[in-house]
């Protein structure tokens, strides 16, 4: 079997050949944020329903699973640069549309868009970060990219705290930092890894192959990845819609989110590190039951002083989790599969997505806000006892022989 050896380099060497690529993806993570939280909130602010808020933010999460069945192709037909340039483009339309229109049912269509395209962008930054490191790099160089992520997610709830005039301006935010975000990218003279194009065939039959493929390595990696999108989804979705249940303010609830994401880059690096010369899926299982049982006091401490402390180590060790999958899957997979690989895991992410918000915003209907942090305790727990049971029944995937 061939495949592409990665050699190992400086951190320097590293950085350089990324660094146009991470600029880019800061501002779309800020941007990203900023557009999911505001919709939440225009939504309630506009009297609809918590279920249907939860249904249009559902729509993203489907469109993030039906994009990964077409993004790879398209990845490597038109390479990465034209393929984010596009995507990028098509974000910028559709989050126009949402300030230019207020209906629940064609904001859920644009959202499905939005997700669509969306998975392709991660697809294209996951695939160039992992082409360019060795395994043994790999956790850290991804703890930088989460770092990244988080820092931006929180960014762009500040932003909500500018006194905007008019209710469609935070969407033409939005759009200007997206199509900001297309400069560094299009314009930096490195290059990622030259990928042949697609095999002819199915689409969906190449994904298969790939699922299957990533299911008889690392099962972890698929298993957790659907939970871990369940988690993540839910946060940024149904949290503000939580926080405004209780009567907190928007300024309040952009306060809140922003400070919670603050906490969740601090455990990236020293977690990376830790991954790279340890056993990930033990690691992952010990994060999990330390949120299941943070989630488990939070319940019992709404609108108390301590929420906000509690949330932030909740975020800071809960949002180690999609990193350390990856590790996972991409040790145990060729390098030549890295685009499908990061499909694979973005499908499965967004199938996962999709039910978060749907879960959680049923769960909260029925028992109130606490409902958000019942779910959470459901899916951790859900997340740490099959992690543990992969330590101690199924080899660790990177043992396994090439297949």
């Amino acid at each position: 079997m061939h495949s592409v050896t990665v050699v190992e380099r400086s951190w320097r060497s590293m950085l350089r050949a990324v660094a146009s690529l991470l600029l880019a993806y800061a501002l779309l993570v800020v941007g990203n944020a900023l557009g999911s939280t505001e919709t939440s909130l225009s939504l309630l602010a506009n009297g609809v329903p918590v279920a249907v808020a939860g249904m249009v933010q559902s729509a993203y999460y489907a469109g993030f699973f039906l994009g990964g069945f077409f993004c790879s192709g398209m990845i490597r037909q038109y390479g990465h640069h034209r393929a984010f340039a596009a995507l990028t483009a098509i974000i910028c339309v559709l989050t126009l549309c949402q300030a230019l229109f207020t209906t629940p049912w064609l904001w859920l269509l644009a959202r499905l868009g939005n997700g669509l395209a969306m998975v392709g962008i991660y697809m294209v930054v996951e695939s160039w970060l992992n082409g360019c490191v060795s395994n043994s790099q790999r956790g850290q160089l991804f703890s930088l990219y989460l770092i990244i992520s988080y820092l931006g997610a929180s960014a762009g709830q500040w932003l909500l705290k500018l006194p905007f005039s008019q209710s469609g301006w935070p969407f033409i935010i939005v759009a200007m930092l997206f199509a900001l975000a297309i400069i560094p990218v299009t314009l930096t003279q490195q290059r990622p890894q030259v990928l042949a194009a697609p095999a002819p065939g199915n689409v969906l039959a190449r994904a298969m192959r790939t699922l299957r493929l990533l299911g008889r390595r690392a099962p972890l990696s698929l298993v957790g990845a659907v939970l871990a999108g369940c988690f993540n989804s839910a946060f940024y979705t149904m949290l503000p819609a939580m926080l405004s249940q209780s009567g907190r303010s928007a300024p309040d609830i952009a306060s809140f989110m922003g400070l919670a994401l603050l906490a969740a880059p601090l455990l990236q690096w020293p977690m990376g590190k830790w991954a790279d010369s340890s056993d990930r899926a033990t690691l992952l299982a010990r994060c999990a039951l330390v949120v299941a049982v943070l989630s488990l006091i939070l319940t019992q401490l709404l609108n108390t002083g301590w929420m906000l402390p509690l949330v932030m180590v909740y975020v800071s060790v809960a949002f180690t989790f999609y990193g350390t999958l990856s590790g996972i899957a991409n040790d145990a997979m060729p390098a030549r599969h890295r685009v499908e690989v990061s499909a694979s895991l973005l499908m499965v992410y967004a199938l996962g997505g999709t039910l978060g918000p749907l879960l959680c915003s049923s769960v909260m209907a029925a028992i109130g806000p606490a409902g958000y942090f019942v779910v959470s305790l459901g899916l951790s727990a859900t997340l740490g006892g099959y992690a543990w049971w992969t330590v101690k029944r199924w080899p660790l995937p990177s043992l396994l022989p090439p297949r």
